[in-house]
């Protein structure tokens, strides 16, 4: 008897892409970056997780970059560098009059 299995997806939800994006940039960045929305690709299955920079005094600042999470596995496409996102982030914070 075969009997058929369904397979896990690492990152099913919008919801789960977002959290999984926002580990890594709390883990490896450390700075006022995060995650918002998640939009699914179903051809390539990736999730596309725009990155952007916020503070609680201003609110978001804009976009610093983007994050995309392949759905089955979690593992994200290319290799996000942590430095060019921070890099990324001084000069937008700077840009706005903002010292970190």
């Amino acid at each position: 008897m075969d009997v058929l299995v369904a397979p896990q997806l690492s990152v099913p939800t919008a919801a789960a892409a977002i959290a999984h994006v926002n580990r890594w940039l709390h883990q490896y960045v450390g700075i006022a970056l995060h995650a918002a929305s998640a939009t699914f690709d179903p051809i390539t299955f990736y999730w596309h997780v725009p990155v952007e920079l916020a503070y609680g005094a201003t609110g978001p600042l804009g976009q610093v970059g983007d994050v995309y999470v392949h759905a089955a596995t979690g593992q994200f496409a290319g290799h996000p560098q942590a430095e060019l996102f921070q890099q990324r982030a001084e000069a937008l914070a700077d840009a706005h009059g903002i010292a970190e």
